[in-house]
């Protein structure tokens, strides 16, 4: 069961994830340090990203390995956001598909769900969006599944529960 966080505390309860993922992952730090977190609800997050040369392959599109690297961040955000955990668990599986892409200089939005965060796995949904003209265009869809057993918020009900074990 989660907790009902007041939503000024989880919003600032993420930020902290954020910012500690971004300090102590190096990949984290090289690749998205100018990711912006937009807004939290339970199970979701919404973060924002300006492509940069850093982000593209040779041929100037979005680079397949930093959409990957977006959404194993991102999805660990959704994931904090559900009971307010300080860890977001281990990949499982992570299952992309591209359907367009982006370049230098566009804005990036990704809609990143926790559809279930359960006992041992969390099911996230992702949608990487490019930003303008009459409607946004999706980049890139993707599902992630986390290992999450042992990562619970203190004093939630699976926190108790691997307590008494």
């Amino acid at each position: 069961m989660a907790p009902d966080l007041p939503q000024a505390a989880r919003l600032q309860h993420v930020e902290a994830v954020l910012q500690r993922l971004l300090t102590n992952s190096p990949i984290y730090g090289f690749t998205l340090s100018t990711l912006e977190l937009v807004s939290v609800t339970q199970g979701k997050a919404t973060t924002r990203l300006r492509l940069t040369e850093r982000h593209v392959n040779s041929k100037g599109g979005l680079h397949g390995a930093v959409s990957a690297t977006i959404f194993d961040l991102t999805t660990g955000l959704a994931i904090a956001s559900w009971d307010g955990r300080e860890t977001t668990g281990a990949s499982v599986d992570m299952h992309l598909s591209y359907l367009s892409t982006a370049r230098v200089g566009d804005v990036l939005r990704i809609e990143t769900t926790a559809e279930r965060v359960g006992g041992s796995l969390a099911f996230v949904t992702v949608r990487m969006l490019k930003e303008g003209g009459e409607r946004d265009e999706v980049v890139t869809l993707g599902q992630h599944t986390k290992y999450v057993k042992g990562t619970a918020a203190r004093g939630t009900t699976e926190d108790a529960a691997a307590v008494r074990r």
